[in-house]
């Protein structure tokens, strides 16, 4: 049934059917609104809207090999899981620090973006101010954008953020927080998380005010 359907294909879709399973496979998501760096604006992806087209069929291939998508009407997301629970991703702490804080920022910032798409516009001081206003730090490091660096280049490479300008190297990019944050962190995780950090923002600052109060 399968090779039937692929077959009926034109020869073009086929092989933008190999390009979107293969991207799927490296990249586990697919976003819908991605930043062109040559038209310097968010366009619809290109492989987004191929799966999207095809959805069933992509699918049905996937399913041989334990995988299956879902797909975020809304947030413009497509989902590569597998049944096997294979590609879950191991990170560092400290870009699980990063993961949760840019989770944290896309959840206070989404509300406020106006524009069309879901993304967040941020740069890499943003991030590094919430992370000090949160009292966040890598053990033994002084936090700059080139220490963050190796984070975010992961995070593109899976499609968690979207380099618009700057330089990793340098430590000075700007970038979209995608939607995909959403799927890349289980929510009742990230709340716990937030809550936790609101508490340690709450008695940093309490601490601080009472040793002001005492100076007087």
């Amino acid at each position: 049934m399968f090779d039937e359907k692929f077959e009926a294909l034109a020869h073009a879709d086929q092989e933008d059917f190999a390009r979107s399973i293969n991207h799927l496979l490296s990249h586990s998501f697919i976003v819908r609104d991605v930043f062109d760096p040559k038209e310097k604006i968010m366009k619809i992806n290109a492989y987004y809207r191929f799966v999207e087209r095809n959805f069933d069929l992509v699918d049905e291939y996937l399913n041989f090999i334990g995988y299956s998508i879902s797909k975020d009407n809304i947030l413009g997301v497509i989902v590569l899981e597998n049944s096997y629970y294979e590609n879950r991703i191991k990170i560092d702490r400290e870009t699980s620090l990063v993961v949760y804080v840019l989770r944290l920022i896309y959840e206070n910032l989404k509300e406020d973006n106006n524009g069309s798409t879901q993304a967040v516009f941020i740069t890499t001081n943003t991030l590094i101010k919430t992370m000090n206003d949160y009292q966040i730090s890598f053990p033994n490091k002084k936090l700059t954008g080139r220490v963050l660096a190796k984070s975010l280049r992961l995070l593109a490479n899976h499609n968690i953020i979207n380099k618009v300008s700057g330089s990793y190297d340098e430590g000075d990019v700007n970038f979209y927080i995608l939607p995909s944050i959403v799927y890349a962190i289980d929510g009742a995780k990230a709340q716990a998380m937030a809550d936790t950090l609101d508490k340690l923002k709450a008695q940093s600052n309490n601490v601080n005010m009472s040793k002001f109060e005492g100076d007087f």
